[in-house]
């Protein structure tokens, strides 16, 4: 008997448009959103169905359509038909359990157990199933298949009948393959789907109560100077995560200089309790601020009371799309093109379903799309739009605001005061779908107050132009007002890209700000422009113009110039260029024509050599760096030598990252001339370590910027290191635990989705030390405690025979623990032997019995043996040959 894959058949798609070449055959229907007329409500939810028309039986207009080659069915492979009228897929006559995966078009959904019957029926786990085929499903068939199998802890092909899938097991690949699903009950694929974090398969939650401190010493020697050597400075910083809030702070301890004399003192830089709402894309701040600014906003330090709504802080990929749900519906094979500006973006080959593709990537400013379906038939479809994507920082539809009080500081870079009044400073941006973004901004304190505004429009051109400006009125000064516009323009050019951006900005005589109650501008108008042309992938310019117009004692000034960049080969780039520079007179130094010409070269991303000269200082450069890798014995180091009008300066380092600390040594030394080379010389050095806990679990390494996770080894695996890293190969570790505590894997970002990777340096032979990996999703600044290894860490092996040379083949089972003790409630795992009888079993704990049994025709139990495992075994238990009925 052949057996065939099931297939959809369908009419062939079309899609609708006014230009659409249609070939013969029955109708189709694409479903896409109409597009909203001008003052109308935009359309949400289901988008619109279209019908399209009959094609002409006529002759046809247009090119004729290049035909596809017809879709080939998959032919499963064919085995013989048992003594039970079914297909051999179980040569052993009795029931095998397993675990295999679940796959769809060529892709694993994920691993199910399977039985195979003594019959040759196979019989599936309807949980895991009915999980594992969300992705598959929409949720109306998903609804229908869960009430057909809700009643059913296992069920076989024959219930699956009348719900429009249908499964075969393949004995060849050990999978379980769906082979038909209709394509109106398919799951929506998003084609273009920017990446996201699937937190699904976290395997490890942070931990309560977790911290670090980083501490780092640094001092300067002057080996010239007959002054006492300053005595180091100390800097501190860390945070403390106690459930969702934090409390983060940063002080040095170090010389401070001041009119009244120089003293060795503690300063604080910052200190704040932060606390997150993930799902809400906010978070709030209390104690010392940096409020965040947009537009003609001016930053001033506060403390106090903030918050401040904004999605990339907890999604950092931003994708550039727009998001209005555009969907399409193929009933055949096709190809989808998709042509972006007249330009092709990417060619898909999909299978019959829904797809989705309003996150198609936009480029700023307007967007020409053109969508080309070619079907197995060889029929032609066209689907065109236009859209337009504002990029002002925010996706289509998103809105961001920042809103922060507090008294301000009059200090800058120090530690602050907090003498200045109480103020105010906040924002509110939001993109449209079918309007232009705007913003508004309010700073205002008792002395000064400012409200600003942004807004753009997109042109048909590709281009945007956007407006932006602000008045205030301070007591001082009185009132001003500043205002800016921009004009951008992105050209696609079919792999390669050119922008123009052009910016005048203007600022009244009295305009203040937070941070300028008196009005003081120095500068009334600001004018830059900027092109870049990409001539081919090895070639491109980019040329400047900028001028600042002065007023009062202050001159103008402006600057012209062009650089080129040619890449000679995947590691050479040479840079050439020219300007000319115009100063006011005071600044003499810089002004008129100058030269430059540089030459990389860079044969990966951690090495970088440049040599360069300019003209306008007689500068001559060379400059060597190896950046260090977040690894157990990186070294990194550089060197720069140059040389300009009467300075001569050379400059020597290098870093090294050991399990517990990171150092790095510097050497300078300068003089007014080659012969007069080294008269100073100045050596620094500094070094860094941190401590970190998180639940009870400590440890020392290097610093932490975000959140970290600390691993140490279980007591059974006595005095074994852990060592973490994001790649084990080659010993390339991030850190080893020890004397000094656990492995501290310091390189973990937040609010995203990431792999820790582990192991165990000679761990006993069989020793189940895990899986090796933990997948997490830290919140910010925060700590993971992990113990590697476990009380159940033993494993067993041996050979299940009945007799000689008659050992039991492909059996199923389980194993039970009998000495369970008060308090236990363990499960059954899960017994299998190969072709030739072997087993291993996995997580057994020492000095404990367990029954094997197992299972024959129908899921009964058939026979079983009996073992315990030794109290000092040290991971291994080898049990030999076994027979049912014995006891070990």
């Amino acid at each position: 008997m052949k057996r065939r894959f099931l297939l959809c058949t369908a009419a062939p798609l079309a899609l609708w448009s006014g230009s659409a070449i249609f070939s013969h055959g029955a109708a189709a229907q694409v479903t896409i959103p109409l597009p909203s007329a001008p003052g109308s409500v935009p359309q949400t939810g289901t988008p619109a169905t279209i019908p399209l028309p009959q094609p002409d039986t006529g002759p046809e207009t247009g090119p004729e359509p290049t035909p596809a080659p017809p879709a080939q069915e998959p032919i499963a492979p064919q085995y013989p038909i048992g003594p039970h009228g079914r297909p051999d897929i179980n040569p052993y006559d009795r029931d095998i359990d397993m675990t295999v995966p679940l796959t769809f078009q060529s892709s694993s959904l994920g691993e199910i157990p399977l039985r195979l019957t003594a019959d040759d029926r196979f019989l599936i786990e309807s949980e895991t199933f009915l999980r594992l085929m969300k992705s598959v499903l929409n949720d109306p068939a998903h609804v229908d298949l869960t009430a057909k199998l809700t009643n059913l802890p296992q069920f076989g092909q024959e219930d699956l009948e009348e719900t429009g899938v249908a499964l075969t097991y393949d004995p060849s690949t050990l999978a379980v393959v769906v082979v038909e699903v209709a394509p109106e009950q398919r799951a929506i694929r998003d084609l273009f789907a920017p990446p996201r974090d699937d937190i699904s398969d976290v395997s490890l939650q942070p931990a309560t109560l977790s911290g670090y401190l980083n501490i780092s010493a640094s001092g300067v020697y002057i080996w010239e100077s007959d002054e006492s050597i300053d005595p180091p400075t100390i800097n501190f910083d860390g945070a403390v995560r106690l459930g969702p809030v934090v409390f983060e702070g940063d002080a040095q301890i170090g010389q401070q200089f001041g009119l009244t004399g120089d003293s060795y003192k503690l300063t604080r830089n910052y200190a704040r309790l932060v606390y997150d709402e993930p799902e809400d894309y906010r978070r709030w701040f209390l104690g010392d601020l940096d409020p965040e600014i947009r537009g003609q906003q001016a930053f001033v330090s506060m403390g106090g009371v903030g918050v401040l709504r904004q999605r990339r802080r907890f999604n950092a990929f931003r994708s550039a799309v727009l998001q209005s749900n555009r969907q399409l519906i193929l009933q055949r094979d096709s190809t989808v093109r998709f042509l972006r500006n007249g330009s092709l973006y990417r060619e898909i080959r999909l299978q019959p379903g829904r797809y989705d593709f309003s996150s198609l990537p936009l480029i700023a400013g307007s967007n020409d799309i053109d969508i080309q379906v070619i079907d197995n038939t060889g029929a032609v479809q066209d689907l065109s739009y236009s859209q337009y994507l504002d990029p002002i920082d925010l996706d289509p539809g998103d809105h961001e605001y920042g809103a922060f009080f507090g008294p301000t500081s009059k200090r800058f870079g120090r530690a602050p005061d907090y003498r200045g009044p109480v103020a105010f400073s906040g924002f509110f941006r939001k993109a449209f779908f079918d309007a232009p973004a705007i913003g508004i901004g309010l700073q205002a304190s008792k002395d000064v107050q400012m409200l600003s505004g942004q807004t753009q429009f997109v042109l048909g051109n590709g281009g945007r132009i956007l407006f932006d400006g602000g008045v205030s009125h301070s007591k001082i000064a009185g009132e001003g007002y500043v205002g800016g516009v921009s004009y951008e323009h992105y050209i696609d050019r079919g792999g390669l890209a050119d922008s123009f951006t052009i910016r005048a900005d203007y600022v009244s005589d009295n305009f203040s700000s937070l941070n300028n109650l008196e009005g003081v501008n120095t500068t009334s108008l600001t004018a830059s422009v900027q092109y870049t042309r990409q001539f081919n992938l090895k070639f491109l310019t980019t040329s400047t113009a900028s001028y600042l117009k002065g007023r009062g004692n202050v001159g103008d000034s402006y600057r012209l110039g062009t650089t080129g960049y040619y890449r000679l080969n995947r590691e050479w780039t040479f840079r050439a260029g020219v300007d000319y520079a115009k100063y006011p007179s005071s600044l003499t130094r810089g002004s008129g024509f100058s030269v430059s010409a540089g030459l990389v070269y860079q044969p990966d991303y951690r090495r970088r050599a440049e040599a360069r000269y300019e003209s306008r200082d007689s500068i001559k450069e060379l400059s060597y760096n190896q950046s260090g890798l977040n690894q157990m014995n990186s070294v990194g180091f550089g060197a720069v030598v140059a040389h300009e009008d009467n300075s001569t300066r050379g400059q020597g380092y290098a870093s090294y990252s050991a399990n517990r600390f990171d150092a790095s040594i510097s050497h300078a030394s300068f003089g007014p001339s080659i012969s007069d080379f080294g008269q100073v010389n100045a050596t620094s050095v500094r070094v860094g370590t941190t401590l970190a806990f998180a639940d009870g679990m400590f440890g020392i390494g290097r610093r932490i910027n975000d959140s970290f996770m600390l691993l140490s080894a279980h007591d059974n695996l006595d005095n074994r290191s852990v060592v973490a890293g994001q790649s084990l190969a080659e010993n390339n570790y991030i850190s080893k635990s020890g004397a000094l505590g656990s492995a501290v894997n310091n390189f973990l970002g937040s609010y995203s989705t990431q792999s820790v990777q582990y192991d165990v340096e000679d761990p006993p032979t069989g020793y189940d030390t895990g899986p090796g990996v933990f997948r997490i999703y830290p919140a910010y600044k925060s700590g993971y405690a992990a113990r590697i290894g476990t009380d159940a860490f033993v494993s067993a092996m041996g050979t299940l025979v009945l007799g000689p040379d008659k050992p039991v083949s492909l059996i199923g089972g389980r194993v039970n623990l009998l000495d369970v003790e008060e308090g236990e409630n363990p499960q059954p795992v899960p017994f299998f032997t190969n072709s030739v009888g072997r087993f291993a079993i996995a997580n057994l704990l020492p000095g404990r019995r367990y029954q094997v049994e197992t299972y024959g025709p129908n899921g009964t139990i058939d026979k079983s043996f009996e073992f315990t495992v030794p109290a000092d075994t040290d991971g291994l238990v080898n049990l030999g040959t076994v027979r049912p009925g014995m006891k070990k």
